[in-house]
């Protein structure tokens, strides 16, 4: 938890000072649960977290930890979101690796793969109701999600945190223009326009991106001016 968030810091101040409590939020990626401790923080006992993961190995861990942390506002789903429902080959070095995918490009670099269900967020059968949250981290796959997500996302308006690589990013940039949304980049300890080009601190000008968008009206609402006034005067530039 404390290696996270020294890594991560901003993202998770970032989440921890959205105002989500009561809230629905998603953790599509989850992994070993880091995210899930936060955000369970953040919605407090009345809100909801709602976690998919297609590792089965890091399904039970979360369980466990569901169990550790007395987490009774959290439900882990066993299955990788995506743009179609079915089954996909899943793509990793080791059980619980972080950079495990559901792109084909990531094969050749895999030292195993698995048979995972796939699923799209909009034909689930559960009740998303004020949802307000979304984290994405997987691994390439971002855009593909967020496809399958359309029809949630535009009748909820959540933020929405994703990782993208600069190569994968303008598809996803595309998506949420399309919706009216906002974005900046979260980098170092700064938010910055999502479309900058300066180098990463630890990748340079290669590796992933953190991003936060957003509809406007969550401008003043779930994004408190603690945050908003942080960000970059052109924040709100599209394309």
């Amino acid at each position: 938890m404390r290696y996270r968030y020294r890594t991560e810091k901003l993202q998770l101040q970032t989440l921890m000072r959205l105002d989500l409590s009561g809230a629905t939020v998603l953790d599509i990626g989850a992994n070993k649960g880091i995210y899930c401790f936060w955000m369970s923080r953040a919605v407090g006992r009345l809100g909801r977290v709602i976690a998919f993961e297609p590792q089965p190995e890091m399904n039970v861990a979360i369980s466990r930890l569901k169990s550790i942390f007395k987490w009774r506002n959290m439900r882990v789903l066993n299955v990788a979101l995506s743009s179609v429902d079915g089954v996909a080959v899943l793509a990793r070095q080791r059980v619980g690796d972080g950079s495990a995918s559901l792109q084909p490009s990531r094969r050749n670099v895999a030292n195993e793969t698995l048979m995972v269900a796939t699923t799209k967020l909009d034909t689930i059968d559960m009740d998303f109701s004020n949802l307000r949250f979304i984290k994405c981290d997987v691994e390439g796959h971002e855009h593909d999600v967020f496809r399958g997500a359309e029809h949630t996302i535009r009748r909820y308006r959540p933020v929405v945190q994703f990782e993208a690589t600069p190569s994968e990013a303008q598809g996803v940039f595309d998506f949420f223009i399309g919706l009216g949304y906002f974005g900046v980049m979260m980098l170092g300890n700064r938010y910055l326009n999502y479309l900058s080009r300066e180098a990463h601190y630890k990748f340079g000008n290669g590796g992933h991106r953190d991003f936060l968008f957003f509809p406007p009206e969550a401008i003043g609402t779930t994004i408190g001016p603690n945050i908003y006034n942080q960000f970059p005067e052109e924040a709100s530039r599209r394309g």
